[in-house]
Formats: structure tokens, sequence, C-alpha cells
């Protein structure tokens, strides 16, 4: 779409890729969006009287014009961000028969005190469970957890998928100045892999001053976030000592699913890419799931490749600017994959990866 004047349609179709005409196929079985968020107002309210914004690095590096956008995205989008019924009607017009909802990453946290970010996380998880609960065939929900603090973060943990029967847990792709690969986190990792949940990494970015102008706070910022938190996690051996562990990354996996042979090369070129493994690193980031936001025909078609049909997972960022509105039909873009690939990607991937039962729910066919 080089040189073309692309006109500006945020909440629709994107302009990463040309579109079928007429109505967008979809797999007889069910299909599923891992990748949704929710905001609880609650928890904003509790939170931002006692802790400034201003810190978080979405926030501190996005100039005026950026910010000003994201506000005006907050008014026009609030309903649909906070409430179902905007959300059901455009999952019906996306052909999604089931959502797995998480909060939306701006409420993790974790520059709060501990207590105050437990207590954030409790109004966040109830928010989310009462909003979904007339609805059980429709949504399913991820936790979140105050992760700056290991302990009230198991604890919570604990209390969303034992008390409000969630199915995983979101986090972010940094806690602060550390890595997710912190050694106090291991017990974290272990409790994860115990519940045999999926744990969901979004970033929130990996800001610089130079990322500041044309929102490259997200377009670069959150990828490059993912990519970071992603080669701790392998070379610091989180993956290799929790081998049963299930770990999806947002937006296709950012830049590290793309660019893996580097890693591998470093590994067997230098002493300082050895880390704490035993194989080369990408034999462990083909154990990562990954969602389809990555807008090209050709880009996800390399994915399927490279990953395998059985780790990819529909996504659509909803509901923002950047978010993915024919996630579907994008799957049926790919040339060459067949309909059990096709239903896997669309959504049973997602419910074998919670453990759930696709009679369960329903489908909007």
């Amino acid at each position: 779409m080089a040189g073309q004047d692309v006109p500006l349609t945020p909440y629709g179709p994107t302009a990463g890729r040309s579109h079928l005409t007429g109505e967008s196929p979809r797999p007889w079985t069910v299909t599923v969006d891992f990748h949704g968020h929710m905001r609880v107002p609650a928890a904003d309210d509790l939170v931002r009287p006692r802790v400034s914004d201003e810190n978080l690095d979405n926030v501190r590096y996005a100039n005026r014009t950026t910010l000003d956008a994201r506000r005006r995205q907050d008014e026009l989008r609030w309903r649909h961000l906070t409430e179902v019924e905007e959300r059901l009607a455009d999952m019906d017009a996306m052909r999604l028969d089931v959502m797995a909802v998480s909060c939306a990453p701006g409420q993790f946290y974790y520059h709060a005190d501990p207590r105050l970010g437990a207590e954030a996380s409790q109004i966040i998880n109830d928010g989310i469970a009462a909003k979904i609960k007339n609805h059980p065939r429709r949504f399913v929900g991820l936790a979140t957890v105050p992760l700056q603090d290991t302990d009230l973060a198991i604890s919570e943990l604990d209390r969303a998928i034992g008390d409000l029967g969630f199915r995983g847990v979101e986090i972010g792709a940094s806690v602060n100045d550390e890595e997710l690969s912190a050694e106090r986190l291991e017990p974290f990792w272990s409790r994860c892999e115990a519940l045999d949940i999926p744990v969901f990494i979004h970033p929130t970015s990996f800001a610089s001053p130079r990322l500041e102008r044309h929102m490259l706070t997200n377009t670069i910022g959150n990828p490059l976030e993912t990519t970071v938190a992603v080669h701790y996690l392998i070379f610091d051996g989180v993956m290799e000592r929790h081998p049963g562990l299930k770990v999806f990354l947002a937006h296709g996996g950012g830049f590290a699913a793309h660019y893996a042979a580097r890693m591998d090369h470093a590994y067997g070129a230098r002493s300082d890419s050895r880390g704490a493994i035993s194989a080369p690193p990408s034999t462990y980031l083909k154990r990562f799931h990954l969602d389809t936001v990555v807008f090209a025909v050709d880009q996800l078609g390399f994915l399927i490749t490279k990953y395998g049909a059985g780790h990819l997972l529909v996504g659509t960022d909803y509901p923002f600017a950047m978010g993915e509105y024919d996630p579907v039909e994008h799957v049926y873009q790919v040339e060459g994959l067949g309909e059990a690939d096709r239903e896997r990607i669309c959504g049973l991937n997602a419910l074998a990866l919670m453990n759930l039962d696709p009679a369960d729910f329903a489908s909007t066919r």
C-alpha cells in the first residue's frame, strides 16, 4: 500500500493489508480472541489519587500529540473498554464467539506500593468477573496480580483462579526496573506452572526520549519491550527451569519471533551470550505461544511456518486503535493453510491452553 493515501480508520479494518470482499469466512468450530482488554474504573479511582501516571514510560516519553490522541481514544471507546454490550456486538461483527478478557495494561499498577497494588488487582479481577458472569459462554477471565511483590502476586493469583474461576494471568513485560527473570519471581513461575495456566505477557512500552513522537512508544516500544522480556526469560534460564510453563506473547511475539537466528548466533559465537541455558535460545523460543496481531498476511504466514499452527492464537488487542478487527479473515488469507489448522488458530488452541472444552462455549455461526 506504499504511496497510497490511506484514510484514517481507527477501530476498523487494518491498513496493514488488503481485505477480502464479501462476508468473511470462519471455521465451524468455536472462535476465541485471547487478547482483549477491559478497564475497571474503580481501580483508577483507588490508585490515581495516590500514585501519578507521570512516571510511566509510555506517559513520560509521549509528546502532547500522542497524549491528546490517547485521551480522545479513551473518551470514544470508554464503553467498549469498560462494558460488555458494545463488546458483544463487536465480537459478533468480528465473527468471534469467545473473548479471554484481561485488564488494560495501564492498570498493572506495578509502580504503586505493593499493598495498594494488591488492593487494585483485587478490584480489577472482581470487576472483570462481575462484568462477564452473565455471559459464561462468551467470556473467560484472565487475572492481574501485583507482581511488584511475589507473595502478594501468588496470593491474588490463587484467589482469581480458585475463587473467580479465571483461566490464566496477564502480566507486564517488566516490573519497574526488574526483568521477569528476577530471582524473586521464581516462586511465581513455579506456581503458574503448577496451576497449568497460560501467562499472557503484555508490554507497556520500552521507552526512551527517541520514541516520543509518532506514537513510537507503542509502534516500536511495545514489541521491543516484549522482545527484551523474551530474551531474559530464555537466557536467564526461566524457560529451562520451568519446562511446563505456558507463556503467551502479544503482538506476534515482538521482534524476537522474527529474528531468532541472531540469538542462536550469539549463543554460538560468544561466551557472554551463553546465559544459564544448555541449548540454543531458539529451542526455548519455540515453546512460546504467539497471537496473530501482526497485520500482514505474509508475516502471519511466516510465524505459522516457523513455529507451527499449534502455537498461534487469534488476538484483537480490543478495543484500541492498534487492534486487529478482522482477525478471522486474517487467518483465512494465509495461503496453503488447511481447515484443521485454521480451526486451531481461530480458537481451539486458546481453549486447549486454558484447559477448556469447546462444547462449553457458544458459536455465533
